[in-house]
């Protein structure tokens, strides 16, 4: 699974819905990449796959510094997955496969 993407994705939280450009970048059993959302550009640490489930940490400065656990898989052009904040509990996630034509 050798691959990069970008991905429209979307996450439910107790203050609604959370949207974001997330891009991967996966290949030789690691995957890193870039969120894209309202608290400007996140990279992925951590990385890695397991099984064919993406595993990452995300680290947000604000509005409250904290460190966000994801996992996911991809089944053709979806993303499914789950992350979890620690204070807070797990969240799902969705995304849907981008073109290069769209954005």
């Amino acid at each position: 699974m050798d691959s990069s993407n970008r991905w429209q994705i979307s996450v439910d939280t107790p203050t609604g819905e959370q949207q974001g450009i997330l891009e991967l970048e996966i290949g030789d059993g690691v995957c890193g990449g870039r969120l894209f959302n309202d608290s400007g550009e996140l990279a992925l640490e951590d990385g890695y796959i397991n099984d064919g489930q993406l595993h990452w940490t995300l680290r947000l400065n604000r509005p409250i510094p904290m460190a966000l656990t994801c996992q996911a898989f991809i089944e053709g052009n979806n993303l499914t997955g789950d992350v979890t904040i620690a204070a807070f509990g797990n969240f799902s996630f969705t995304g849907r496969l981008l073109n290069e034509h769209s954005d």
